[in-house]
Order: structure tokens, then C-alpha cells, then sequence
């Protein structure tokens, strides 16, 4: 509005000068001065337009470009890619003190050790990504709880046959898994050493590489379905808040096996140790394996035929979380052969699991565990 002033204003002492009979010169300075008040004499409606248009820009112009966050399904830790929808590699480990150390178990995100006949126990360990694991073995067979309890990870079993229960629930249901006594030899190689020294049985290894080889030319699937929800959730501190003391955990599988976990402080993790006091070791780095979770699963065991081969209640029961020198009661259910294995605290909540490995043990209800 103040513009159109100034120019009236201006315009009215041009008539003015004219009519006065003002020279040419006068003329073209008062033309200059209507120019110069045009020109100069802000317009707040035009203001007002622009800064709307710049405001518009800034709305519809891209935000900067935020880091999308992955993060490992069955330890909650952040990964650089998205793993997510893979389905874990379920590798059967020996457990036989005679076939210690392993190799690659280091590597896992996840363990589940469970009795079977004899006494003697065995690892199922689970690998969200393989790459980069390197020498894993030595590969033993699978049993019908093993089988029962991957199939609740969608995972695929990496084994060495198994027995009569574990082998028909694999042919009935049509369940994928990776039997190198099925496969063939390309898949593994045997241990010169181990096969003179320590027993045919103790000398079968794979790799990842081997595994990754395999898994990008066959047809069995390598990701989870679009309907399936990883069961766990995971807190940067897991230590339960009313929690018992926990910082030496001892679970005895049987006469023969015992596995204990030892807190340290400092990392916050627990060491694992297995008969009486034997470090449980990666051979290929020479570490002693540590996990952040220990839970564990108390359920009905009881031996199934003449053999001596051991079955177990999985549909529902009692058990302990252990994190951060502490322990508490959980419950934990399981139920259909495809459904996951599953934590609840004893209120029925989701039980949060610490960010980190976590070491599951499956364990006869009668089986003690010691807690110091």
C-alpha cells in the first residue's frame, strides 16, 4: 500500500511541474524519482508471497537422508546390512570331550545344548549370517527335539543323519535340511589327523564358504516367508531387576556333562566352561566362547526306546533367565512343531533378552542347577 502512495505522490508533483510549465529537465528527474519509488518502496504482499514460496521449498525439499539401523534377530545387535529375513544355518556340534575343541562355534549367535543318549550332550548352534565363520565342526547327527526345535527357527539343519525319530519327522513334514550323508562329500572333508587319532566320528567339517557355495546354487530356501516374526526382543541391559545372585551357574546335563557359565564383570558376559572347568574354545581363533543369556528350559526328559534315545515335553513349562550376574523364574512354551521357542517372565510379559549371544539349555526337570 505504501508503494501506491509514493506513487501517486510522485505522479501528482509531475502534473504539477507540468502544468507549471517545468522544463524537460525537471521532467525526466521527477520520472527518475517515480522509477527509484517503483523500484525501491518494499511490498509487503510480495514479501509476504516470497517467504511462503521459500517456506513451500523448505517443506518439499528432501530431509537429510537417515541411516537405516539393522539389527541381528537373535542377538538384537546392529548389523551393517539387513540379515533379518534369513534364515538361520542350525549346525549339529559335537560335544564329546574327546572331540573338543571345536571350530566356528564361536561364530554363533545363538546355542542350544541337550542330552541325548548315554548322557553325553550336544550343541545345535545357530548362525543368522555364515560368511565369514569359517572352518565349523566337527558335524555330528540330529535328533527329533533338535530337528523340532529348528523347525521353530525356520532355520536350516546342517547334519550328519540322525537318528530313525529325528530322519522320519524330516521325511514326513518334507522339512529342508542339509544332510552331508544324503548330499555327498562335496560339502565336508574329513580331518586326517582326527580320523588316525580321534575317530571317524569326531573328524567331519564344513565351512561357510562351502555352505554359502551350496545354498546360492540349490533350490532350498534361504529366506524366512513373509509371515514369519522373529519371537524375541532384546534391551541394552538385560540384568533382571530383582534378580537373584547369578554370577557362577552350573547345569548338570547328566554324570558325564555338566556346562558352567562364569560372569565377568568387566564384559558383562558369562565364559563357558564344560566338564569341571575346560574352557570352551573356537579352535579357529583360540577364544574361549562367552554369551550375554543363559536360559534355561526345565521340562519332563525321559528316554524313548531301548536304545537309550531321549524325548522331551516341548510344549510348555518352567525355567530361568540368567543375565548380568543375576537370575530369575521364566516361563517358556513352545508347542506346535513350527512354533518358536518362546520366553515370558512369570507375569505373562514378554521377557526382554540382553543385546548379545544367548546359550539355551535344554534340561530334564529333575536336572540340577546351581546358582552362586
Amino acid at each position: 500500500m505504501k508503494k501506491w502512495i509514493a506513487l501517486l505522490l510522485a505522479v501528482a508533483m509531475l502534473l504539477a511541474m507540468t502544468a507549471c510549465g517545468s522544463s524537460s529537465e525537471e521532467e525526466e528527474a521527477a520520472q527518475t524519482q517515480i522509477s527509484e519509488t517503483v523500484e525501491e518502496t518494499p511490498d509487503p504482499e510480495a514479501e509476504t508471497e516470497a517467504e511462503t514460496e521459500t517456506e513451500t521449498e523448505a517443506e518439499v525439499s528432501p530431509a537429510a537422508e537417515e541411516t537405516q539401523v539393522y539389527t541381528n534377530p537373535l542377538t538384537g545387535e546392529i548389523t551393517e546390512t539387513d540379515i533379518s529375513t534369513n534364515r538361520p544355518i542350525a549346525v549339529m556340534l559335537n560335544l564329546l570331550k574327546i572331540s573338543l575343541p571345536q571350530s566356528g562355534n564361536g561364530s554363533a549367535d545363538m546355542y542350544i545344548e541337550a542330552t541325548e543318549e548315554g548322557g553325553i550332550t550336544r550343541i545345535m548352534a545357530l548362525y543368522q549370517d555364515i560368511s565369514g565363520a569359517g572352518t565349523l565342526g566337527t558335524i555330528r547327527s540330529t535328533r527329533e527335539y533338535f530337528t523340532l526345535l529348528a523347525m521353530g527357527f525356520d532355520a536350516l539343519m546342517v547334519h550328519a543323519g540322525g537318528s530313525s525319530y529325528a530322519l522320519n519327522l524330516l521325511s514326513d513334514t518334507g522339512y529342508e535340511s542339509i544332510n552331508f550323508l544324503t548330499i555327498g562329500d562335496s560339502l565336508y572333508w574329513r580331518d586326517s589327523y582326527r580320523l588316525n587319532n580321534v575317530g571317524t566320528e569326531h573328524s567331519m567339517y564344513t565351512s561357510s564358504d562351502l555352505l554359502e557355495g551350496y545354498l546360492e546354487t540349490t533350490t532350498k530356501r534361504t529366506t524366512h516367508e513373509d509371515s514369519f516374526v522373529s519371537p524375541y526382543t532384546f534391551t541394552e541391559d538385560g540384568t533382571p531387576e530383582d534378580g537373584a545372585s547369578a554370577t557362577d551357574v552350573t547345569v548338570s546335563f547328566s554324570s558325564y556333562k555338566d556346562t558352567e557359565f562364569v560372569y565377568d564383570e568387566e564384559t558383562g558376559a558369562y565364559a563357558v566352561y564344560f566338564f569341571g572347568g575346560d574352557p570352551y574354545i573356537d579352535e579357529n581363533t583360540g577364544e574361549q566362547v562367552t554369551v550375554t543369556n543363559i536360559v534355561i528350559v526345565s521340562t519332563l526328559q525321559y528316554t524313548r526306546d531301548d536304545d537309550g534315545r531321549q524325548a522331551y515335553d516341548l510344549t510348555s513349562g518352567t525355567g530361568y533367565y540368567i543375565c548380568g550376574g543375576k537370575y530369575i523364574e521364566i516361563n517358556w512354551e513352545k508347542g506346535d512343531m513350527y512354533d518358536a521357542l518362546v520366553f515370558t517372565n512369570t507375569d505373562g510379559s514378554q521377557l526382554d533378552l540382553g543385546v548379545g549371544k544367548t546359550y539355551i539349555c535344554l534340561l530334564g526337570d529333575t536336572r540340577p542347577v546351581t546358582f552362586e
